[in-house]
């Protein structure tokens, strides 16, 4: 009994840490007003690279500045994208991009309404990890943990019971 004790305490540990681990990446950016997204194709090569998790801040019209790189939504906000700013209306109402990567502009200017922000840093690669397998993967991991919890507590509750070392005290 000994033995299952250590290793149930080491299984929960482990699953407890990677839990708190995917929690915080996402829970954390989200707290400090950061979008986070992952960068799917090569355009804005050398800067960010394919699967470069990019976190977003929210931009200020100072910062719309030709240069900058702004974070934006295409295809009726199903996508966000990254590209390098090359010109603004007067009006700031639209704005041109190109990826670094890219000999053309954008095919469709950017409405001040689509865009999400700049890129303040990123995490070069990690973004491979995150894909619609692993999500699967990391929800999965989720619910047998849950199971896990749910087990672990039963069989203690009915051992306590079976020994009677659960006591109930009952105040009116």
């Amino acid at each position: 009994m000994k033995k299952f004790s250590r290793q149930s305490i080491l299984f929960s540990f482990v699953f407890l840490l990677f839990m708190l681990c995917s929690l915080l990446m996402i829970v954390v950016p989200k707290v400090f007003g950061f979008t986070m997204t992952v960068v799917t194709t090569d355009a804005m090569m050398p800067t960010y690279a394919e699967g470069t998790v990019v976190f977003v801040k929210k931009a200020t019209e100072d910062n719309l500045v030709v240069g900058n790189e702004v974070t934006y939504y295409i295809n009726q906000g199903k996508e966000m994208q990254t590209r390098r700013i090359v010109a603004i209306e007067d009006d700031q109402s639209m704005i041109y991009t190109i990826g670094d990567n890219q000999q053309q502009l954008e095919q469709e200017a950017i409405h001040k309404s689509q865009l999400i922000g700049q890129p303040i840093f990123h995490l070069p690669y990690v973004g491979r990890l995150i894909n619609q397998r692993t999500m699967f993967f990391i929800h999965c991991l989720y619910g047998v943990f849950a199971l896990y919890v749910l087990t672990v507590t039963i069989y203690v509750t009915l051992y306590q019971i079976k020994t009677e070392s659960l006591k109930r005290t009952i105040s009116y």
